[in-house]
């Protein structure tokens, strides 16, 4: 085979090129950020918002959500513009649960009968139940009270079991997913669960009264008013940041001004729970954490790095 001085010179520039140009990066500037030590300076610090009156979307960073509770009318419409999205977006109202029954039970209770104590621990062991369906949105942890709560209402006493309001699309939910074994323990000591309506409630509450024959115990889901005037059914949006894409729809659909994207992007978190905000934690100006505190040797390599 003959070689030519051309394919030699050609084969040479190919080994040769690729070396200079891998030698020229070794002193270019790097491109990359030593997250969350540096940070890139040229983030706008504005929030993605819309006027629906001028029709003009103002640049910002679509990071995560801000909820404007004095202006949110619970019209819906951030959700509707998330369907067939990405879903993130639940409306939700704020519910208390509470629990009634009457003194004879009160005090079998505090004697130990067997019946009134079995109920009383099924619906402290749901409360304290864990797991979630995380095939659709997660279920959230909820401040629960204790025994200690209870307190004499009239001729009855009264327990609240949440010491925060509990975020549900609709109050059958919560039933469901905190009151689960409860309805077990009812089944099989032979109670009855009987679903109620009491006038003048709120459409949206439910009440229930389990009954074994001797003892009568109320549970009732009540929703919170939040006493708004421009939001009278008290409902609100909240986030599933596990499912959102960010594409801001929603606050081009709000007409209220009540929804804008941060410039907030630190939004990990170790399961799905941690990425679900409701509505009060979306009112929430975001707050990004410092990092940790960096010893005087990554100092010093920080400083005198090339890379």
């Amino acid at each position: 085979m003959v070689f030519y001085p051309s394919m030699v010179a050609e084969s040479f520039a190919r080994i040769i090129k690729p070396m200079i140009q891998g030698v020229k990066h070794i002193f270019m500037t790097p491109v990359t950020v030593k997250y969350p030590y540096e940070r890139i300076e040229n983030v706008t610090g504005e929030n993605f918002r819309y006027d629906p009156k001028a029709g003009i979307a103002y640049p910002g960073y679509k990071g995560r959500h801000i909820l404007y509770l004095d202006k949110c009318t619970g019209c819906s419409l951030c959700d509707i513009a998330c369907q067939n999205i990405a879903e993130a977006i639940i409306m939700v109202y704020g519910f208390d649960l509470t629990v009634s029954f009457d003194k004879a039970f009160y005090d079998a209770f505090k004697k130990g009968e067997r019946e009134a104590v079995g109920l009383v621990e099924s619906i402290m062991e749901s409360l304290s139940a864990d797991g979630g369906k995380y095939n659709s949105h997660p279920k959230l942890p909820v401040a629960w009270s204790d025994i200690r709560s209870i307190q004499a209402k009239g001729d009855r006493f009264e327990w609240r079991l949440n010491l925060e309001p509990i975020y549900e699309y609709r109050s059958e939910a919560i039933i469901e997913k905190y009151l689960s074994r409860l309805g077990e323990w009812l089944r099989v000591n032979g109670w009855s669960d009987e679903v109620y309506e009491v006038e003048g409630a709120d459409k949206e509450d439910e009440y229930h009264r389990l009954s074994n024959g001797v003892y009568t115990v109320l549970v009732s889901v009540t929703k919170i008013d939040e006493k708004l005037s421009h939001n009278k059914k008290s409902y609100f949006p909240a986030v599933d940041y596990g499912r959102c894409v960010f594409c801001g729809f929603c606050v081009d659909a709000c007409p209220f001004y009540a929804l804008e994207m941060t410039p907030e992007y630190e939004l990990s978190a170790t399961d799905r729970i941690g990425l679900f905000y409701n509505p009060k934690k979306l009112a929430k100006a975001p707050l990004t954490q410092p990092p940790a505190e960096l010893g005087w040797i990554e100092r010093i390599q920080m400083i005198l790095r090339w890379r």
